[in-house]
């Protein structure tokens, strides 16, 4: 949010060294067992993983490292018990299943929580590294390491759309919640986003914000370790392992990987136990209303790829084609118009933060027209009332543009007639079209009356999904050399159409 009321927020934030509120609910699902991972790499390592610790509860964190990470064998010993762990936990989510033929779906779907927009980015690249990789003949990898590499990059991929909640960084739950006194970048530091919104007991704001840029007292959240951590005793801590390893002294290189996993922990655990502190403070946050309605297509996207998955489907492509690539750009344009629509729609203060931007507004019924019928261009007589609403709010809303009122009953809907300055006010003339019934006199308070307080934001509304060139009609200049695309692919319906599709 960059507008008055959230600028304002972060002020406040500052003038009290206490993080301010920004919503009233919390606009993403969060899972009764969510799978928290926390993913680290060697600093200026970002292919070679580090660590990770895992879990669905704080106190059964499993800790997974990578003695020497530039091994591959090592690495992918590494993908793969991870993968495990974290193939059982998608598993236990394909069990419950309801419905009949098309309608068929998951009744419940994974969510897997990392730190900050990093640790999406570590997993990228784990899925990367994974999905395309053989499990027979020569370098082969156990059976998991590409299901899972194809699962991550799946996830990671639902990630991109606004309001999903099947992975998610705790810093974005965070700060769409909270405003504090920091930057956009410094928010994304766990520890110091944490000092804003709940300090340690007995630690004011000031003292939080000191221990998290220390890292020694507050280990970075990941993904890359501190460079000092690195230098003064990771690095070291590997050539004895290494030594160990070239010795073949079973002793010592039991001696070396237990410092090495010591060291580690004291690294990664810090971060473990602030997730979970993070998870239980959004708990208490109450859960918007159509936040549900956002999940069930988390669950039907689930579903989706699961079945496409258990027909045999390939790994996706290594990159969009054209085509591909417009795809995904639509489907991301449609989910945050809905979701930021969404949000307005259940939460007054978020609606608040756009009638300051002008993207919504709020006011007082001045007249109506309860009665007024038109005739369609099928000869049928239909309720269409007037009303026109005055208010003080910045107006950049134009006229034709679709409205719809958290005011009124569900299914109200409305159009702009006309936008008309009256002093310092702004008088709006809307057209109500929906929500009032099937009879030709609108049902009992489903038209806003004179004096009537109401506010209208835009109506996302349902679009067709638009008409895509086949691949074969791709022009020139917009071709991919498939030779170049080296891997397996996603045939280009799939991905799109069978389990990308949000509708």
């Amino acid at each position: 949010m960059n507008s008055t009321l959230s600028a304002l927020a972060h002020v406040q934030a500052m003038e009290s060294m206490q993080a301010v509120p920004l919503t009233e609910f919390r606009h993403r699902h969060l899972s009764a067992r969510p799978l928290v991972i926390i993913p680290l790499a060697m600093a200026g390592e970002a292919g070679a993983p580090l660590a990770a610790m895992v879990g669905s509860a704080k106190r059964n964190g499993t800790l997974l490292i990578v003695a020497q990470p530039r091994n591959r064998d090592q690495r992918f010993a590494f993908a793969a018990d991870l993968g495990r762990i974290v193939m059982d936990y998608i598993d236990s989510f394909r069990q419950d299943r309801r419905g009949d033929g098309e309608r068929s779906r998951y009744t419940d779907a994974p969510q897997i929580l990392v730190p900050n927009p990093g640790g999406v980015k570590a997993l990228a690249d784990l899925g990367r590294m994974c999905r395309f990789r053989a499990t027979s003949g020569p370098y082969a990898v156990p059976d998991v390491v590409p299901e899972f590499g194809m699962w991550l990059t799946f996830l990671v991929e639902r990630a991109e759309q606004a309001g999903t909640s099947v992975l998610l960084p705790v810093t974005a739950m965070l700060t769409e919640h909270w405003a504090t006194g920091q930057s956009t970048l410094e928010d994304q530091n766990l520890a110091s986003l944490m000092a804003w919104i709940a300090p340690p007991p007995g630690l004011t704001v000031e003292q939080a914000l000191a221990d998290a840029e220390n890292s020694d007292v507050c280990p970075p959240a990941g993904p890359s370790t501190s460079p000092e951590f690195d230098n003064r005793d990771l690095a070291p801590a590997i050539r004895r392992f290494d030594t160990a390893s070239t010795l073949g002294d079973p002793q010592a290189l039991a001696a070396a990987e237990t410092e090495l996993r010591e060291l580690i922990a004291g690294q990664i655990q810090p971060t473990w136990r602030m997730v979970w502190d993070a998870i239980s403070r959004l708990r208490s946050v109450p859960e918007a209303p159509r936040t549900a309605k956002r999940f069930e297509r988390d669950c039907t996207a689930f579903t989706d790829y699961s079945d496409y998955r258990d027909s045999g489907g390939l790994p996706q492509r290594t990159r969009d084609t054209a085509i591909g690539a417009a795809r995904r750009l639509e489907r991301l344009e449609r989910a945050l118009a809905e979701f930021e629509s969404d949000m307005a729609f259940d939460d007054r203060f978020v609606l608040a933060d756009r009638r300051s931007a002008g993207e919504a507004f709020a006011g007082t019924v001045v007249q109506a027209e309860p009665g007024r019928v038109v005739t369609t261009d099928k000869n049928r007589r239909v309720p269409r009332p007037r009303v026109t609403v005055r208010t003080e709010d910045p107006v950049r809303l134009a006229a034709d543009t679709k409205l719809i009122s958290p005011s009124m009953p569900a299914g109200h809907k409305a159009v702009i007639v006309s936008v008309l300055p009256d002093g310092d006010a702004t008088c709006i003339t809307v057209e109500v079209n929906g929500g009032m019934g099937r009879g030709r006199v609108p049902k009992q308070g489903t038209v806003p009356e004179p004096g009537q307080y109401i506010a209208y934001l835009p109506d996302p509304g349902w679009r067709p999904a638009p008409q895509f060139p086949a691949s074969d009609a791709t022009p020139w200049t917009h071709s991919a050399d498939d030779e170049n695309d080296t891997g397996s692919a996603v045939p280009e319906d799939a991905a799109a159409e069978e389990w990308g599709n949000e509708d």
